[in-house]
C-alpha cells in the first residue's frame, strides 16, 4: 500500500500497488515526477523569494527617507513631468547598491539587492553593467541569466541576446530550464528556417540531453518535430530518448507506442525498416506475393471476391507497427534497468542548484557516491555530464573541481579541455583558494608554458598575502628554466613581504629555503651564511635556523669549524626553552669530541653539557617544589574543610614512578624522554658524516615542503594540510 495527496483536497487515501510491474513504474514515476515538478517550479524563482523580504525592506527604508518610493511616482497631470527628481532618486539607490557590492564584492546579498533594483528599472546600460559584474562571480545562477537574455529581448536587439545565451554556455551548458529558454527564443524567431533550428535542438541535446531531468528539453524536440509533421524524425528522437536513461522513462515509453500506432508504418520508419518488417509480416500471415490476387485493369472493376479484403490491410498495418515497437523493445528494457540503478543516487541528490550557503555532509556524501559509481561503470559521456552537474551544486568546494581535473588527465583529455576547467575553478569560483592554482601553474609548466606558470602564481601572491606557496613555486620555475637570477629576486621580495608583514616564523622559513638554494644551485655559500645570520638576528627564537647555520658551516671546503660552534653556543645561550638548550648541548657535546681544534676541546664540550643539564635539573627541582607546595597547601585546605587529598596524592606518586626511574648524567629521566626526540640521532651520528649530510637535505623535521624535487608534507603557516591535498604541485 501507498499514499499519494490529493491536490484539490489536501487529504490523503490509500492505494493498493498494481500488480503490473509496468504500471506500477509508471505510478511510482508519476508520483515522482509530480515532486519534480513542483520542486522544479520552485527553484526557478528561488532567488527572487529568497531576497523578497531584503528588497521589501530597502524599499521601505527607501520610502521613509524620501518620503515616497521613487520608483510609483507618475507624471503630473498638466503635462509636466518629474521623471529628473525621480530619475536622481533611483540613481542615488542605485548609487548605494552599487557601493555595498563594491565595499565586498563576496556580498552575494549585496549583489541579488542590487539586480532586483535593476530589474525593477529596467534600465539596458545599468541592467549590462550590473549582470555582467555579476556573472564575473556568479555564473551558476540561471536564473539572473534568463532576466538578462529578457532584457536583451525587450531593450536590445536579436544579436545581443543572443550574445548573451552564448555567454551562458561557457560556463556550463548543463542548465535544461535555460536551454528550454533558449530553444523557445530560437523557435519564435527563426520560424522558417528549419535547419538551423534543428542544429540548435541538436546542441541543445548534445550538451545536457543526458542530464537525468532532461526530459523537457527532448519532448520539446519531438514537439517541434511533430508540429512539422516530420514522423520519421520523430521516431529517430524516441529511439534515442529510449537509451537515455531520464526520469520519465516510462512516459516516453508510452507516447512513442502511441506515435507509433496513431500513424502509418511507412509514414515513421525508414524505407529498408518498413520493408524488413512487412516482408517478415507477410510470411507470418501466409501471405506471399504469389498468393496476392492481380490487380484489375485500370478503369475496370475487380471481379465480385477479388478484391481486396479490408481487415487483411488493417491486421498487416497492426501487425507492423507492433513488429516496430517490439523491435524497440530490448532497448526500452535496458534503459529500465538503468534508471533503477540511477534513481537511488539521484533521489539523494536534494539541492541540483548553485547557492553560496554550504552544502550538508549528506550532499557532498552523496555526490561522491553518485561519482564514484559513474567512473567504476567508465561511460566517459556520462561521467563528464555528471561532474557538469556536480559542479553546479559544488562549485565552491575545491575537491570537486581537483577530482574532475585529475579524472580528465588520467584518461587523455585535450591539454584545452583540461585549462579549462582549471579557468573556471580559478578565475572565478575559487579565487581565493591557493591549491587549485598551484596546481595550474603546476599543469602549465609541464605543458612549456612557464610564463603562463608564473602569471598564475604572480596572481596569487597579489590574491592571497602569506601564501608562501606560490613564492616558493615561482622561485622554482625560474630555477628549472635557468633563470637563477630571477629565482633570487623572488626570494628576497619574499622575505621582504615577510618582515613587512612582521612574519617571523614566515621569514625564517623562507631564509631556510634560500640559503639551501644558494648553496646547492648558485653555489654561493657566502651568501647562505649571510642570509642564515640575518634569519637568526631576525627571530631568535627559531632554532631550525641555528641548526641549519651548524650544517651549512660544517659543508663548505674547508669546513667552517669555528663559525660552526659559534652557532652551537649561540643556541645554547639564546634558546628560551630548556628541552632545547639541552639539545644543543648535546650537540655541542659531539661537535667538540669529533671536530675541535684544540686539546681541551672534549674537556670543554663536557663543561657546558654538565652546566646545562645542571640547570635544567634545578628548573625541574623548582618545579617539583612549587607541584609540591601547592599539594600542601591544597591539603591543609582540604583538612579544615573535611576532604581527603590521600588518594589524589597516592595517585600522582604512582604516575610520578611510572615516568621517572631515575637520573642520566645528572638529569632526570622524564627530561631526557622528552627530549629523546630532538637530540638522538646527533648521539649516535658522528659530524663526520656532515658535509654529505647536508648536500642530501637539512632533514624532514625542519625542511619539510622544500620540493626537491617533491614536496610531501604543508608549510604549516597559515594553510594547513596542503601536502596532504591529492592534486596539488609536486604531486601531479
Amino acid at each position: 500500500m501507498f499514499k499519494r495527496r490529493n491536490s484539490s483536497k489536501g487529504d490523503t487515501s490509500e492505494m493498493e500497488m498494481p500488480s503490473s510491474p509496468a504500471l506500477s513504474a509508471m505510478i511510482q514515476e508519476e508520483i515522482l515526477d509530480d515532486d519534480y515538478s513542483k520542486e522544479h517550479e520552485e527553484n526557478d524563482d528561488m532567488m527572487d523569494m529568497i531576497y523578497q523580504e531584503e528588497i521589501e525592506i530597502q524599499n521601505k527604508e527607501t520610502m521613509d527617507s524620501d518620503g515616497e518610493d521613487a520608483t510609483h511616482k507618475r507624471p503630473m497631470s498638466d503635462g509636466a513631468s518629474e521623471d529628473e527628481p525621480s530619475s536622481k532618486k533611483r540613481t542615488n539607490e542605485v548609487d548605494k547598491l552599487w557601493k555595498n557590492v563594491n565595499d565586498n564584492p563576496n556580498d552575494f546579498q549585496a549583489w541579488t539587492l542590487l539586480l532586483q533594483h535593476i530589474d525593477q528599472v529596467s534600465d539596458l546600460d545599468s541592467g549590462r553593467e550590473g549582470y555582467d559584474g555579476f556573472f564575473a562571480r556568479y555564473p551558476y545562477c540561471y536564473g539572473y541569466w534568463k532576466k538578462y537574455a529578457d532584457l536583451e529581448r525587450r531593450k536590445g536587439t536579436k544579436e545581443t541576446t543572443l550574445k548573451v545565451f552564448n555567454r551562458v554556455w561557457k560556463p556550463s551548458g548543463l542548465v535544461v530550464d535555460l536551454w528550454l529558454h533558449y530553444m523557445e527564443y530560437i523557435v519564435s524567431q527563426y520560424p522558417d528556417d528549419e535547419l538551423y533550428v534543428r542544429q540548435e535542438f541538436e546542441r541543445t541535446i548534445e550538451t545536457c540531453g543526458l542530464e537525468f531531468k532532461s526530459d523537457k528539453l527532448w519532448e520539446s524536440y519531438i514537439n517541434w518535430e511533430s508540429a512539422g509533421k516530420r514522423w520519421k524524425n520523430v521516431t529517430q528522437l524516441y529511439e534515442r530518448l529510449l537509451a537515455t536513461p531520464t526520469s520519465k522513462y516510462m512516459q516516453h515509453w508510452q507516447k512513442f507506442q502511441e506515435h507509433v500506432k496513431k500513424h502509418m508504418p511507412s509514414e515513421i520508419v525508414g524505407v529498408d525498416e518498413f520493408l524488413s518488417l512487412r516482408r517478415a509480416i507477410l510470411i507470418e500471415l501466409n501471405r506471399s506475393d504469389s498468393e496476392t490476387p492481380d490487380e484489375a485493369p485500370p478503369g475496370v472493376e475487380a471481379a465480385p471476391g477479388d478484391e481486396q479484403v479490408g481487415t487483411n490491410v488493417d491486421e498487416e498495418t497492426k501487425a507492423l507497427q507492433k513488429s516496430i515497437i517490439t523491435a524497440r523493445q530490448k532497448i526500452h528494457e535496458t534503459n529500465v534497468t538503468e534508471v533503477k540503478a540511477l534513481w537511488s543516487y539521484e533521489e539523494a541528490i536534494k539541492r541540483p542548484y548553485f547557492h553560496v550557503k554550504p552544502l550538508e555532509k549528506s550532499q557532498l556524501n552523496a555526490w561522491r557516491n553518485y561519482i564514484e559509481y559513474e567512473t567504476k561503470q567508465g561511460r566517459e559521456a556520462r561521467i563528464k555530464v555528471l561532474y557538469e552537474r556536480c559542479l553546479i551544486a559544488c562549485a565552491l568546494y575545491e575537491e570537486f573541481w581537483m577530482r574532475y581535473i585529475r579524472y580528465l588527465e588520467e584518461v587523455g583529455a585535450a591539454e584545452g579541455e583540461i585549462k579549462a576547467i582549471y579557468s573556471r575553478a580559478c578565475e572565478i569560483h575559487l579565487r581565493d583558494k591557493f591549491r587549485p592554482h598551484l596546481s595550474w601553474a603546476a599543469f602549465e609548466e609541464e605543458k612549456n608554458n612557464p610564463d603562463r606558470a608564473l602569471e598564475i602564481l604572480q596572481e596569487v601572491q597579489e590574491r592571497i598575502l602569506g601564501s608562501l606557496e606560490a613564492w616558493m613555486q615561482a622561485a622554482g620555475v625560474e630555477r628549472r628554466r635557468g633563470n637563477l637570477t630571477a629565482a633570487k629576486e623572488i626570494y628576497n621580495s619574499c622575505l621582504t613581504q615577510c618582515q613587512e608583514r612582521e612574519d617571523k616564523e614566515a621569514h625564517s622559513h623562507v631564509s631556510l629555503k634560500y640559503a639551501r638554494f644558494l648553496s646547492m644551485f648558485d653555489d654561493d655559500k657566502n651568501r647562505a651564511l649571510e642570509i642564515l645570520h640575518e634569519a637568526h638576528e631576525y627571530n631568535k627564537n627559531n632554532s631550525s635556523v641555528l641548526l641549519a647555520l651548524v650544517d651549512l658551516c660544517l659543508s663548505c671546503q674547508p669546513p667552517r669549524f669555528k663559525d660552526a660552534e659559534l652557532a652551537l653556543r649561540e643556541g645554547i645561550e639564546s634558546s628560551q626553552s630548556p628541552g632545547t638548550r639541552l639539545m644543543f648541548a648535546h650537540r655541542f657535546f659531539h661537535f667538540m669530541s669529533e671536530c675541535g681544534q684544540e686539546t681541551n676541546c672534549v674537556s670543554e664540550g663536557l663543561r657546558v653539557l654538565r652546566e646545562v643539564q645542571q640547570e635544567v635539573r634545578q628548573m625541574d627541582s623548582s618545579t617539583s617544589e612549587a607541584d609540591t607546595s601547592s599539594i600542601t597547601s591544597k591539603q591543609g585546605e582540604a583538612s579544615n574543610s573535611g576532604i581527603s587529598v590521600v588518594e589524589p596524592r597516592r595517585e600522582k606518586r604512582a604516575s610520578q614512578d611510572k615516568t621517572t626511574t631515575g637520573t642520566v648524567n645528572g638529569t632526570s629521566t622524564t627530561t631526557t624522554q622528552s627530549m629523546n626526540s630532538n637530540y638522538q640521532n646527533y648521539q649516535h651520528t658522528g659530524y663526520g658524516n656532515y658535509n654529505q649530510g647536508y648536500n642530501q637535505g637539512y632533514g624532514t623535521s625542519h625542511y619539510q615542503g622544500w620540493g626537491y624535487p617533491a614536496q610531501q608534507g604543508g608549510y604549516g603557516y597559515g594553510q594547513q594540510n596542503w601536502g596532504a591535498y591529492g592534486n596539488y604541485y609536486g604531486q601531479r
